[in-house]
């Protein structure tokens, strides 16, 4: 984990970074830098500093994790042990995630301190994913993958959306995952609704299913809708016409913004409104994991995206296709085809 740990400080002007997780609020970067794989490490710290080396703090409940831990039974140890390792003149924090009390908690214990928000640089740093990263996020995606093909097989009349969400749940489990997300599964005109929460609604097309896999703290993330009758074919033709265009443009050094835009392009040169939402956005150990295709971010080999084209018809259904990929220097790789 030290090379990650060096990649953050590349871009951020502190001594040292404490990454404070509370007890709902976790900042998955502390799983980042410390690779653990099991434990919830809840009010937990990670120091780090700029050799790459760093120091967790956390109960006794999480010491089994291994790594060179620090265990506090008390907040007093705990901030005794903070103020012991992370004493600097310029001290990072994670803006975007630190809670206010952890952070007047940790001002207080160094008053003389500047403090900094690395969260740019640490947003920056998990946008490139490594070879260890990307192994697991091939891993979770081939589940998800592997599910969606069995999907239309467990579809039939009079079953309900919740029928449909457990189903994917249980094979999910069956084959060592987790969700990545709420699943969505919406029939009918509920699929016109991109962030609809799955319900009580009976069997009708078209069936758009949303899920990810999250194994080993990564994720996937991906979309299928079964279409029925001429229009809904149409529009799920012209959506995956809209994720091939998007798929051929897709390289190291491309603007993910003038992706998202030549999908916009086609679809209201065939008639239809702009994308409502983003064409995709980047994952790793959370399912929005840096930045979205509606952003000027530079594409650069070694990042996981989903390219997420969609056409909603107001009032009566819409049409999703997403798919997991990884940037290559010449193209890319599609982690979720089958």
């Amino acid at each position: 984990m030290r090379e990650r740990i060096k990649k953050i400080f590349e871009n951020a002007d502190a001594d040292v970074i404490v990454i404070m997780n509370g007890s709902s609020n976790i900042d998955m970067t502390f799983f980042y830098v410390t690779g653990f794989e099991n434990g919830l490490f809840e009010n937990s710290v990670a120091v780090l500093y700029p050799d790459g080396d760093m120091d967790v703090i956390c109960t006794e409940l999480e010491e089994s994790a291994g790594g060179k831990v620090h265990v506090f039974s008390s907040n007093k140890e705990k901030m005794d042990l903070i103020k012991e390792h992370a004493k600097a003149e310029r001290i990072g924090i994670n803006g975007m995630t630190i809670s206010y009390r952890n952070f007047i908690s940790i001002r207080n214990l160094f008053p003389e301190a500047d403090f900094i928000d690395v969260g740019d640089a640490i947003r920056t740093a998990r946008m490139v994913k490594d070879r260890t990263e990307i192994e697991i996020i091939k891993k979770a995606c081939k589940i998800a993958a592997g599910i969606s093909w069995e999907v239309e097989s467990f579809l039939h009349e009079g079953m309900k959306e919740s029928e449909v969400r457990a189903e994917i749940e249980y094979i999910m489990g069956k084959r060592g995952a987790v969700p990545s997300f709420d699943t969505i599964v919406a029939f009918g005109r509920n699929s016109a609704l991109p962030h609809y929460s799955t319900g009580e609604k009976r069997f009708e097309f078209p069936v758009l299913v949303d899920f990810g896999a999250r194994y080993k703290r990564y994720c996937s993330d991906m979309t299928r809708t079964f279409v029925s009758g001429v229009e809904q074919k149409k529009i799920y033709e012209l959506v995956g016409e809209g994720q091939e265009i998007a798929f051929d443009i897709m390289q190291e050094g491309i603007e993910a913004r003038t992706i998202h835009d030549a999908v916009d392009k086609l679809f209201v040169k065939k008639g239809f409104e702009k994308l409502i939402h983003s064409l995709g956005h980047s994952i790793g150990l959370e399912v929005h994991d840096g930045f979205s295709m509606k952003e000027s971010v530079i594409l650069k080999e070694g990042m996981v995206l989903t390219v997420e084209p969609g056409i909603y018809l107001k009032n009566k259904w819409g049409v999703r296709i997403e798919d997991d990929i990884i940037v290559k220097k010449d193209g890319i790789e599609i982690l979720t085809k089958k």
